[in-house]
């Protein structure tokens, strides 16, 4: 996004100025509860919640946590499959109708205009 909106570098630039200002003036490091206490969440999340391979691992520094997400997939039972595919050929069935009547009325059609003259083809009423 950088190399289309240039305008992103200045506004990135300006965020990590004002960050590293707060840290310079002495930044508040959260005590060691705070951190624990978003451990706990992220763990409990990964048992049964969004982040089920979350888990704490040491790297040689602080714990690193690995977020995977589960697998986001839908299942659909065999009934809503069936009843999709019948839904889909009585679809197909209706526009094949549709298609094959509109085809005989046109033909029905340019069989009555043959049978019967046109209007200038017609005498002049009163005349046999």
């Amino acid at each position: 996004m950088r190399n289309l909106y240039p305008e992103l570098n200045t506004e990135i630039s300006a965020a990590e100025y004002r960050l590293q200002k707060v840290m310079d003036d002495g930044g508040i490091t959260p005590p060691a509860i705070v951190w624990n206490k978003i451990a706990e969440r992220l763990t409990s999340h990964g048992r049964d919640g969004y982040y089920s391979g979350a888990g704490r691992q040491q790297t040689g520094g602080p714990y690193t946590y690995v977020l995977q997400p589960r697998n986001n997939t839908i299942t659909v039972s065999i009934w809503w499959r069936c009843t999709v595919i019948a839904m889909m050929v009585i679809i197909m069935a209706l526009v094949a109708s549709t298609i094959y009547f509109y085809q005989q009325f046109r033909n029905m059609e340019e069989r009555l205009m043959r049978l019967y003259p046109t209007h200038t083809e017609m005498s002049p009423p009163g005349v046999h």
